[in-house]
């Protein structure tokens, strides 16, 4: 009898299907990011002076340049993540307008190292898939799970996936390392998540 396959396989393969689909998501739904933007608002009600931290988008990762300006326009304070060690915790700088981005250690645009440095209240997270109690399947680098451990160590933060409404999956594995979100936007809508960890 052969070994069961470890985890990480079993992740590979998830991801090369979740990445298919959603290149095939972004094709469709070339308006997903406005009315994912719009859902996000209206749900989560981020209020003035509250930290924000969005992704730059990847390749086909959902856009967030519509819930920067929806965040910017309600007073919110727009972070965006900062790789500033290897397979350590993110960490989140402010984001304005006028400020240009620079090009972070994987080719990632991210504020420079002059922009202040923040704690965000809301982490707003890309993803290949979502299941529906909260466990996120993102790229494999583990950095926005050891991000998440660190500040919910630290007190109380929001972690919201934002994707496509394709990229929710029934199933994929989930190892102990793994951090849950507590919600997930897309162009469908906004569906809240039970804090698992």
């Amino acid at each position: 009898m052969l070994p069961p396959l470890p985890l990480i396989h079993w992740k590979k393969a998830f991801r090369e299907r979740a990445k298919a689909l959603r290149s095939d998501a972004a094709k469709r739904q070339p308006s997903a990011a406005k009315f994912a933007a719009s859902y996000f608002m209206g749900a989560l009600e981020p209020k003035e002076g509250q930290a924000v931290a969005l992704y730059h988008p990847v390749g086909d990762e959902l856009d967030t340049a519509h819930l920067a300006a929806a965040l910017a326009e309600a007073g919110a304070a727009v972070l965006l993540p900062v790789v500033e060690t290897k397979n350590a915790p993110l960490i989140f700088r402010l984001f304005e307008i006028d400020k240009p981005l620079v090009k972070g250690r994987y080719g990632i645009m991210e504020p420079s190292g002059e922009a202040e440095r923040r704690r965000p209240d809301i982490v707003v997270t890309p993803l290949l898939a979502v299941r529906p109690d909260g466990a996120r399947l993102g790229m494999g680098g583990g950095y926005y799970d050891r991000t998440l451990a660190a500040l919910r160590e630290e007190g109380e933060v929001t972690a919201i996936g934002y994707g496509y409404a394709a990229q929710m999956a029934d199933r994929f594995p989930v190892g102990p390392e793994d951090q849950f979100l507590d919600g997930f936007v897309s162009e469908q809508g906004y569906k809240a998540f039970a804090r698992r960890r």
